[in-house]
């Protein structure tokens, strides 16, 4: 009982204990948080607590992990209560390929004492029968996208490059309440200006938004730095 409550109220520990990822070697391996992990559920826990809520927008470098945090995050948050609903949305099909077997990955190899039993599933939903709540993947294709239900987490994924920015994010704020335990995680590496997801960085920045800006810059990752040798000039 001490265990299943601790895995419920704390991520940080449920993670490497109940989640399996695939690394960039190929192996699949326990979900220990690194760096730029830690740095964005520390900030997503402190607004949670403050505010009630979590929105929050992340400038990144590639292959960082923030995907893979923010799907870990909605598929512990789903797990764990009732008649919710996570909805992911990316940029191209194949990304959202990507993260929903990231998701199915999460679902088939979570440790048994902590896993929910399956309803009805498909190539881009998996749906908690006794919990009544489900996990949706879905591409910024149709300018309608993400406006049929009602959801309580959403992971926009690469924004900035969304076709139909402006009108993908309006849909989906749509089917986002302003209510309590709600959570919202905008994020995408850089491209260029002018762009949906630059001008609500830009307003993020000046406190003109409910979200937070977080930057999580490349050198954190171990594996993209080298030693320096003594003959480098």
């Amino acid at each position: 009982m001490e265990f299943r409550l601790k895995a419920y109220q704390d991520f940080t520990f449920y993670a490497p204990k109940a989640l399996r990822i695939r690394t960039k070697s190929g192996k699949v391996l326990p979900f220990f948080l690194n760096k730029a992990q830690l740095y964005l559920h520390e900030i997503a826990e402190k607004q949670l607590r403050e505010t009630g809520k979590v929105r929050i927008m992340i400038l990144k470098g590639r292959q960082q992990g923030m995907s893979t945090y923010v799907e870990g995050r909605f598929y512990w948050k789903v797990t764990h209560r009732k008649g919710v609903r996570a909805f992911i949305l990316t940029h191209e099909e194949k990304a959202t390929q990507n993260l929903f077997e990231m998701a199915e990955r999460y679902h088939e190899l979570c440790m048994p004492q902590l896993k929910p039993t399956t309803g009805a599933s498909n190539a881009k939903e998996l749906r908690f029968s006794k919990l009544d709540s489900g996990y949706m993947v879905g591409t910024a294709g149709a300018k309608g996208t993400g406006r049929s239900s009602t959801i309580q987490y959403f992971h926009g994924s690469e924004v900035a490059f969304w076709p139909h920015a402006k009108e993908h994010a309006t849909g989906v704020m749509q089917a986002l309440p302003d209510e309590d335990k709600t959570e919202s995680f905008l994020e995408s590496t850089a491209y260029g200006i002018g762009n949906y997801f630059h001008s609500q960085w830009v307003k993020a920045e000046q406190g003109d938004s409910e979200y937070i800006p977080v930057f999580v810059p490349w050198y954190w990752q171990d594996e993209y730095t080298k030693p320096v040798t003594k003959d480098f000039e």
